[in-house]
C-alpha cells in the first residue's frame, strides 16, 4: 500500500477510503492493466504491414511482460481469494490472459494478409506458442529467468524470420522452419 500509494501521490490510508479492501483494490488494478493490454493487442494488430514483424512482436512482449498486471500474478497465484476472484473475472474472456494469444495469432494472420508471414504458416499455432513463451516468462518468475531485452529480441526475430514471406520452393515449412 505504501508502494501504491506514493506512485500515486496520495496518503497511504486513501486507498482504503476508496476500495471495500485489498482484493478489490488488487482487481481494479488488475483490471485497468488488462484494458491497456487490449488496446496494446489491438495496436499490434493494427501495426500489420508497418515495421518489422520481429520489432512488433518486442514491442508487444514486452509492453505485456512490463505490465504492472503481470507483476502481481505472483500475488494472486498465492492468495486463493484473489485467484478465485481473478479467474471468475477474467476466465473465458478476452481481456485477460487469454489476450495473449488471441493478439499474437491476430497480428500473426493480419501480416499474412499483408504478405510478410508465410501462406503456409499456421498463425493460430504460431500465436499459441508465442503466447505460451510469454506465459512461462511470467509464471516461473525466478525458476526461470526472463530473458534480457537484446535475447528477447533475437529470438522474436528468429521466430519472425522463420516464419516470414521468403520464396523457397523446396516444400512447406514446419514450425521449426525446416521444410519438409
Amino acid at each position: 500500500m505504501r508502494t501504491l500509494a506514493a506512485q500515486a501521490g496520495c496518503a497511504v490510508g486513501l486507498p482504503y477510503k476508496v476500495f471495500a479492501d485489498r482484493q478489490e483494490l488488487l482487481m481494479e488494478i488488475l483490471r485497468a492493466q488488462f484494458a491497456g493490454l487490449q488496446t496494446s493487442s489491438e495496436e499490434l494488430i493494427g501495426r500489420a504491414g508497418i515495421g518489422t514483424v520481429a520489432g512488433n512482436l518486442t514491442r508487444f512482449a514486452e509492453r505485456v511482460l512490463d505490465s504492472t498486471a503481470v507483476a502481481l500474478v505472483h500475488e494472486v497465484v498465492r492468495d486463493p481469494a484473489l485467484a478465485q476472484a481473478f479467474g471468475a473475472q477474467f476466465r473465458g474472456s478476452q481481456t485477460g490472459p487469454a489476450l495473449f494469444e488471441s493478439a499474437f495469432a491476430g497480428y500473426l494472420t493480419a501480416e499474412q494478409r499483408a504478405g510478410r508471414i508465410a501462406p503456409d504458416i499456421d498463425t493460430e499455432a504460431f500465436g499459441f506458442l508465442l503466447a505460451g513463451a510469454i506465459h512461462n516468462l511470467i509464471i516461473s518468475g525466478q525458476a526461470y529467468p526472463r530473458p534480457s531485452r537484446r535475447k528477447l529480441k533475437r529470438l522474436l526475430t528468429a521466430t519472425a524470420d522463420t516464419i516470414s514471406n521468403r520464396p523457397d520452393t523446396s516444400g512447406p515449412r514446419t514450425a521449426s522452419g525446416a521444410s519438409t
